[in-house]
């Protein structure tokens, strides 16, 4: 149901429940960026809609300047859903509002309003992906499209399609559905769910798939960063590092951006597979391409950390210490803002929602809430950030615009 009274005193308070710009980010000495590191605000991968929980296909979790809203901001509306295992990263597509309570439900909300539009009851463990008028959801066995705008149901594969099907995530283009999980990446029909083709990397794939220029390109516990041909299943080129790759690997400028377990973050040609560059950076989490820059939020020795490079040769930036990694936490990049959970100042709970000045890793805000969190996402679409986490009623998805 949508949920206007949260905002009232009882809920959240919006006269004192959010902040204005902060200037108490947690602060370390460091030197201005270097030139190069100026933000290129032409360079945006990014498209108006997030139709995947990583922004779209690319996976780049970028977001074109004139979309993205300037702190600080207030809810507009939420909206709660029922169940208890937790709230998937909101998607955004078609001025809808696309989440799942990862158990039962996947919800569609008008994405100006708040108010509901429908709900499916089908097995789901995955955030959702958007494409050619579909929503697509998986769960540990099965693959569901529904209707974007009714919520029917098109198709569901088989149970027997393969055991574990999901531990990485969904992806899908118009044509194609890409799921990966156990120790396959599969390809679905969008139209019909008919299985396309199936490769097996060996050892379980958890890495939500990117798709650009008909490649399929994932990475999997086996070491190996694959690139495929998106409609056979071919493998046009893979390249070795030495450890587990499990963060989303990203799309953008020709280059693919991968971290592995080794603690590098690696940069290879598109097309040839060819190492541009690499960056020991720690474990990664979260990676977002956007102004000519790559963001990389890693956990290290004394906590997680975000830190900003350039995407042409790696050349260090700026570090924040503010970024908080969830688990279905990410970042959405511009040449503006980096919205991104941050930690809290106040409350119950030790994140919130917050803003990083790309040029410096400032926090230029956060939100400020005793009793709510909203740390899965973001998603940023149209003027208006959107995030998911726990409300005073259960699993929440709200819209935030800027203040009056």
């Amino acid at each position: 149901m949508k949920r206007r009274a949260f905002l009232a005193a009882g809920g959240l308070a919006l006269g004192a429940g959010c902040s204005d710009l902060l200037g108490d980010s947690k602060k370390t000495e460091q030197s201005p960026p270097p030139e190069e590191c100026a933000i290129d605000p032409s360079v945006t991968p990014g498209t108006s809609d997030w139709t995947s929980e990583r922004g779209g296909a690319k996976n780049t979790g970028s977001v074109p300047s004139d979309d993205v809203p300037a702190p600080p901001l207030r809810i507009d509306w939420t909206y709660t859903m029922g169940g208890h295992m937790g709230a998937s990263p909101p998607v955004v597509a078609h001025e809808t509002v696309y989440t799942t309570n990862l158990d039962r439900e996947v919800h569609a909300v008008d994405a100006k309003t708040g108010e509901h539009r429908w709900q499916a009851n089908v097995s789901v463990s995955s955030a959702a992906a958007v494409a050619g008028g579909r929503v697509f959801v998986a769960d540990d066995r099965s693959v569901t499209a529904l209707d974007a705008m009714s919520g029917e149901q098109r198709w569901r594969t088989d149970s027997d399609v393969g055991a574990h099907l999901l531990s990485g995530g969904v992806q899908a283009t118009e044509r194609t559905v890409f799921v990966s999980g156990d120790i396959f990446v599969s390809a679905f029909d969008a139209e019909t769910g008919e299985r396309r083709w199936r490769l097996s990397t060996g050892l379980e794939t958890k890495c939500r798939p990117a798709i650009a220029d008909g490649t399929v390109y994932v990475g999997s516990d086996d070491t190996y960063l694959y690139a495929l041909d998106a409609e056979t299943g071919e493998r046009r080129w893979r390249y070795k590092t030495d450890g587990r790759i499990n963060c989303d690997p990203a799309v953008a400028d020709g280059g693919v951006y991968a971290a592995s377990d080794d603690g590098n973050l690696y940069v290879l040609d598109a097309e040839t597979g060819e190492k541009r560059w690499r960056k020991e950076v720690g474990t990664v989490g979260h990676l977002a391409v956007d102004g000519g820059h790559v963001y990389v939020g890693f956990g290290g020795q004394y906590g997680p950390t975000m830190n900003a490079f350039t995407a042409a040769s790696g050349t260090a930036c700026w570090s924040s210490e503010e970024y908080v990694s969830g688990y279905a936490s990410g970042i959405a990049a511009s040449s503006e803002y980096l919205y991104l959970p941050v930690g809290s100042l106040s409350g119950s709970y030790s994140e919130t929602l917050g803003a990083l000045d790309p040029n410096t890793g400032e926090t230029a805000w956060r939100f400020q809430n005793s009793s709510a969190r909203f740390d899965n996402g973001p998603a940023v679409a149209d003027g208006a950030v959107y995030a998911a986490g726990m409300g005073t009623d259960g699993l929440t998805v709200a819209r935030f615009v800027p203040k009056d």
